[in-house]
């Protein structure tokens, strides 16, 4: 039997809409996307199984257990196996850690590359702690860390994959949020459909305060003031952003210019 692939990875950056981009393409029964599952990361199961759950696809504690110590290619057939080859499915990933790694594991059809302009992430990971209670747990420095990192680590993968001969199609969050052909572009070339509900999971999540613009605003970028950012906040992000020089142009974004 072939090995049980993915149809699609997404490669992201954290904020930048992977997760609205998987809810978007998951059309059940047909089409399902699992966020941030780490497959080949026990104990994944915390993770995975209220995913599952919300699919049909429940499992006892001992289920879990006995496949936790497989390789990540015998877990997914032994667990999931009957339930995904009929169908089309993928996942999201948004550490660059996770990659390289869920490529050579796991070969996807596609993989997308998700990104945004840095300074935009960098206030959504603001706002986010601060709506979360959990700015002592993600102070500044945490976030001007992670962008730094990822971002790099970003544009070292995609280079990665050309050399490698690996096709990767690049998608900006401002791009497939405020341009219906610019989905529809995306969805002719994954052969999905699109039109799910962007809000899946944002509760479990704790970003109830993300399904409720969502359901106001629709698709388009969010305003400083609808952030409720302060000005050191603001600064801090714009900081950041030249720090990220390298990611923006790879990209196709300007620096320094209000995006």
């Amino acid at each position: 039997m072939n090995q049980l692939k993915p149809d699609i990875y997404i490669a992201a950056i954290g904020r930048s809409g992977s997760t609205m981009l998987c809810n978007i393409l998951t059309r059940e029964p047909d089409q399902i996307m699992f966020i941030e599952p780490k497959f080949h990361t026990p104990p994944y199961r915390n993770i995975l199984k209220p995913q599952l759950a919300q699919y049909g696809m429940e499992f006892d504690e001992s289920e879990m257990a006995a496949v936790q110590d497989l390789p990540p290619d015998q877990m997914l057939e032994t667990l999931l196996g009957a339930h995904l080859r009929p169908i089309k499915w993928g996942f999201k990933e948004v550490q660059c850690s996770e990659h390289r790694r869920v490529v050579d594991l796991f070969a996807p059809a596609h993989i997308l590359v998700n990104v945004r302009h840095i300074f935009n992430i960098a206030l959504s990971f603001f706002e986010k702690h601060r709506r979360q209670g959990n700015q002592d747990r993600f102070p500044a420095s945490w976030v001007r860390d992670y962008c730094l990192r990822e971002t790099q680590g970003l544009v070292g993968f995609c280079q990665d994959m050309a050399q490698r001969g690996i096709a990767c199609r690049i998608v900006r969050y401002e791009d497939f949020m405020t341009d219906p052909q610019a989905r529809k572009a995306l969805s002719d070339h994954l052969g999905w459909s699109y039109g799910g509900s962007p809000n899946r999971f944002l509760s479990d999540l704790n970003r109830d305060f993300e399904a409720r613009r969502h359901a106001l605003n629709g698709f388009r970028e969010t305003s400083l003031v609808d952030r409720g950012l302060s000005e050191q906040e603001v600064h801090y992000a714009r900081d950041i952003e030249e720090q990220c020089a390298q990611y923006q142009a790879f990209f196709g974004y300007q620096t320094g210019i209000a995006p």
